[in-house]
C-alpha cells in the first residue's frame, strides 16, 4: 500500500446554541473575512435559515455554512493541506464567534476522508471484502445484485485515555478502482470552546488526521500483501 494518501475532505462542524439567521451580521463577516486568507468568492443570504459563503476552484470547493444551530466549514475535494485548513479554522472561527454573538461551541465534529493507492491488488473490492474479510463467494448468493461498493465500519468511543468518539469507515473507492477510501469523524463533546481557545479545534483536527496515518493505514497494510507470497 502506498504510504502517502491523498486527502479528498476536510470539514468542521461546530455547534452552538440556537440564534437567528441575521443578514448584516453574516454580510459583516463575509467583509472581515475577504481581509484574511480565509475568504470566500461568493455569498449566499437568499434562504432565510441559512446562509453560504462559497468558492470554487475547478474541481475543488471551499464553503462555509451557516444554520440556526451549527456552522460548516467544508473543504469538498481539498486541493489544500491540512495546516492550510488548520489557519482558515484558527482566523475564520473567532471572527464567526464575534460576529454573530455566540458565546461558546458546545461541540464540534471533525471528518477527514483519503484514498490509499493499493500495491498488490487491482480491485479495491476484493481486497477488501475478499482477502481482508474473506467474504469471497459469500455476498452474492445472499444479495443477486452487482456490488459497486463494500466495507468496514467502526466506532471507538471516547474514554479518559482517548480524546473523542471516532467513527471510521473504510471501503472501497468507487471513483478509483485500486484505491481505498478512509473516512474519520471525531466528535469531541467534553470541551466547550470560546473565541480565545480555538486551538482546541485545530489540535483535535490534527489528532482526527493522525488516526488515519498512524492506526488506519497499519491496519490496512497488513492485508495488502502479495497473495501469491503468503503461506496458505
Amino acid at each position: 500500500m502506498q504510504i502517502e494518501d491523498r486527502v479528498i475532505h476536510f470539514s468542521a462542524e461546530l455547534i452552538h446554541h440556537p440564534l437567528p439567521i441575521e443578514r448584516q451580521q453574516l454580510q459583516k463577516l463575509y467583509y472581515d473575512l475577504s481581509q484574511t486568507r480565509a475568504a470566500y468568492d461568493s455569498i449566499d443570504i437568499s434562504v432565510p435559515t441559512q446562509a453560504k459563503f462559497h468558492s470554487q476552484r475547478d474541481k475543488a470547493q471551499s464553503i462555509m455554512l451557516h444554520l440556526p444551530e451549527r456552522i460548516l466549514m467544508i473543504e469538498e475535494w481539498a486541493d489544500i493541506p491540512l495546516s492550510t485548513f488548520a489557519e482558515k479554522l484558527h482566523t475564520a472561527v473567532p471572527l464567526v464567534l464575534q460576529t454573530q454573538n455566540i458565546a461558546q461551541i458546545l461541540l464540534h465534529a471533525l471528518t477527514v476522508r483519503s484514498t490509499f493507492a493499493l500495491t498488490h491488488f487491482d480491485d479495491a473490492r476484493i481486497f477488501l471484502l475478499d482477502h481482508a474479510c474473506h467474504l469471497a463467494g459469500r455476498i452474492n448468493p445472499h444479495f443477486q445484485r452487482p456490488l459497486a461498493t463494500g466495507g468496514l465500519r467502526f466506532v471507538f468511543p471516547e474514554t479518559n485515555e482517548h480524546r473523542g468518539t471516532l467513527h471510521v469507515n473504510i471501503e472501497s473507492f468507487r471513483h478509483s478502482a485500486n484505491e481505498i477510501f478512509v473516512e474519520v469523524k471525531g466528535i469531541f463533546g467534553r470541551q466547550p470552546v470560546d473565541a480565545d481557545h480555538v486551538g482546541v479545534i485545530t489540535d483535535n483536527l490534527r489528532a482526527t488526521r493522525s488516526f488515519i496515518t498512524e492506526n488506519v493505514f497499519p491496519f490496512l497494510q497488513q492485508f495488502d500483501a502479495n497473495p501469491e507470497q503468503e503461506s496458505p
